[in-house]
């Protein structure tokens, strides 16, 4: 997961001008939902179409490189991807009184990208520490027993908001945001292992409780992505060893030390935003760097 700048891609047409459907749409869901407030537990939520359409998809891949806003995995080819409302539009698990944010539902900067897994509670394997990849591989020739997914979560440590004229400042939702929250600061890897888990970060108040609710949200350890993020990880790993094996031999000469800094290059180019994993994979570097610098400086060059 990494920082995405939404401020980078233009509001797509139909959501900016708005399109006549949009606006019939918008229409028609406040005129619903003024039928029925106050808010029932047995009350259906209204069904949005227009949301969706081709140019905000179109937005949405340019936003993230093509990959998933939560987990980064590459989602064009495979046509699974999803337009995803941040604040659930259709209500929100654990408060049958409130409809969701459905004054929301076509607003741009509620809208990410993301995957089926992420997105929807499905019967997922959850990786927890300590599990070897063979251990990982039977699980998913069993039927999981448990769903998770996004799906209408949306915890808060705040007032939770209610209408199109409340403070969605006042919020602080638990779900990480990458267009607001820098994910870097809330979640963490650990790469001692072949399989590669992302963890809440650790501060001084003990684990980020952002880091912690999206994984748990989102089924980030999910077994079938731990498992793809094996090969994406590989030839990093590969080329990081042999950068420090050159460094290791390195002798002085300063055409060496030039070929090893374009190999290093190299290796930051798999942080790249198109680059599916790019999150893990800028995690990543950064221990490298702080390797590389500790050389450079024992060896007086400039860090």
């Amino acid at each position: 997961m990494r920082k995405l700048d939404r401020a980078s891609v233009a509001v797509p047409p139909s959501l900016s001008g708005p399109s006549a459907a949009v606006v019939t749409e918008i229409n028609n869901a406040a005129a619903y939902y003024s039928a029925r407030t106050p808010w029932q537990a047995s009350h259906i939520a209204y069904v949005f179409e227009k949301y969706r359409s081709a140019d905000v998809k179109a937005a949405l891949r340019q936003l993230s490189g093509g990959n998933c806003a939560y987990c980064e995995s590459k989602i064009g080819a495979v046509g699974a991807r999803e337009v995803e409302h941040y604040r659930p539009k259709g209500g929100i698990r654990g408060e049958a009184q409130h409809p969701g944010y459905w004054w929301l539902a076509h607003s741009w900067n509620n809208l990410l990208p993301t995957c089926r897994d992420c997105n929807k509670s499905l019967r997922q394997h959850i990786v927890t520490p300590g599990m070897s990849r063979a251990e990982v591989e039977a699980l998913l020739g069993k039927r999981p027993s448990n769903s998770h997914g996004k799906a209408n979560q949306f915890d808060i440590q705040g007032t939770r908001a209610l209408g199109a004229n409340c403070n969605l400042d006042d919020e602080d939702p638990l779900l990480i945001n990458p267009c607001e929250r820098n994910p870097a600061n809330e979640l963490s890897w650990d790469f001692s292992a072949e399989l590669t888990l992302i963890e809440p970060r650790r501060t001084a108040a003990g684990f980020s409780p952002f880091g912690a609710y999206t994984i748990r949200t989102c089924a980030l350890n999910r077994a079938e992505i731990v498992l793809d993020r094996i090969p994406a990880l590989r030839p990093m790993r590969a080329l990081r060893t042999h950068i420090l094996n050159r460094l290791n031999r390195w002798n002085g000469n300063a055409d060496e030390l030039s070929d090893i800094l374009a190999e290093v290059t190299t290796l930051k180019e798999f942080a790249e935003p198109d680059q599916p994993y790019a999150g893990m994979a800028a995690a990543y570097i950064i221990e490298f760097e702080m390797e590389f610098s500790r050389w450079r400086v024992a060896r007086g060059l400039t860090p």
